[in-house]
């Protein structure tokens, strides 16, 4: 063989290109984050949903004013029946004033019992116990609704029969009445029944008014029911004349500002007097709104503070 001749030196010498790694291949994966993200959403959605179908959480922490309207309607006849165990009027009109009803609470209760009364309810006799607890509750206290005639007549107990006496003269028959009782005097006889289970009514004294001046306020007469000791009383009806007109409202049914609170709001250029229908002489002097200035020397009109205060 012939000698191999060296490259031409203007030839400049290359290094071999690099051997290249045959790369096994990868498995196919068939793993989705997608597909997983999905997954999981559905099963939470699927988890939540029959944990909350067959076993609910109870319900803890609640308060009255946020129950069901059913459960509302119980809650009012547990209040009731308290009050016919304890006699404490104060404590069952505090309970009725926590639910916040729209109006007066006494006359919840009322709509409560006769709500009741139009269902079930009235079927078993612990129910109509308990309906009759309640009526006797707000009939005494000047309300009323439409369960007193929905409720059974009550059983008197039978008077032993009288032994016969054969000798004894057959009485002789009693003449027909020559006209009907009157309405009057069945009026008063219902009168008595609820007078009997009554609480004695409180009287109260007002004291004088004061006067001040707040642009969030304005020509507002607050109310304060309060006893001798100073702690407020809920439930108590105010009044509040003006000519012709007139508007009664209850004390506590704005928790928030006090147990005994009350407000009304005034129009200009109008006296009011306000006093505790058949619990209070009216205020002395009426009430007169105005023209006022704050201590920052800013306009608004003048509100009257009005306290109430039980004798005893």
């Amino acid at each position: 063989m012939g000698r191999e001749l060296p490259p031409p030196a203007w030839i400049t010498p290359q290094p071999p290109p690099p051997q290249r790694e045959l790369e096994e291949p990868r498995p196919q994966s068939f793993f989705s984050y997608g597909f997983f993200s999905f997954a999981l959403a559905v099963g939470l959605v699927l988890g939540l949903g029959l944990s909350w179908a067959l076993g609910p959480l109870p319900e803890r922490n609640t308060e009255p004013f946020q129950l069901k309207r059913e459960d509302r309607n119980h809650y009012l006849i547990a209040i009731a029946l308290e009050y016919e165990h304890s006699g404490n009027l104060h404590r069952a009109l505090e309970k009725l004033v926590a639910l916040r009803p729209l109006g007066d609470p006494l006359q919840a209760l009322a709509d409560a019992a006769c709500e009741l009364a139009s269902s079930d309810y009235i079927n078993s006799e612990s129910g109509v116990k308990a309906l009759r607890m309640a009526a006797r509750m707000y009939t005494a206290q000047g309300r009323g609704g439409c369960a007193e005639p929905l409720l059974p007549a009550e059983d008197l107990p039978d008077k032993p029969a009288a032994a016969s006496d054969p000798a004894a003269p057959l009485p002789s028959p009693t003449a027909p009445p020559t006209k009907t009782p009157s309405r009057r005097a069945s009026r008063a006889t219902a009168t008595l029944r609820a007078v009997a289970t009554s609480v004695p009514q409180r009287t109260f004294s007002p004291l004088p008014a004061s006067t001040f001046c707040d642009t969030a306020n304005r020509a507002v007469i607050e109310v304060k029911i309060v006893d001798y000791l100073g702690r407020g009383i809920p439930g108590q009806r105010i009044r509040v004349r003006w000519g012709d007109e007139e508007n009664v409202f209850l004390s506590g049914l704005k928790p928030e500002r006090g147990t005994g609170y009350a407000d009304f709001q005034m129009d200009e250029e109008i006296s009011y007097s306000i006093d505790m229908p058949g619990a209070s002489d009216p205020l002395r002097a009426d009430l007169i709104t105005g023209r006022c200035y704050t201590e920052s020397g800013r306009e608004s009109l003048k509100s009257f503070r009005v306290t109430f205060r039980a004798d005893s």
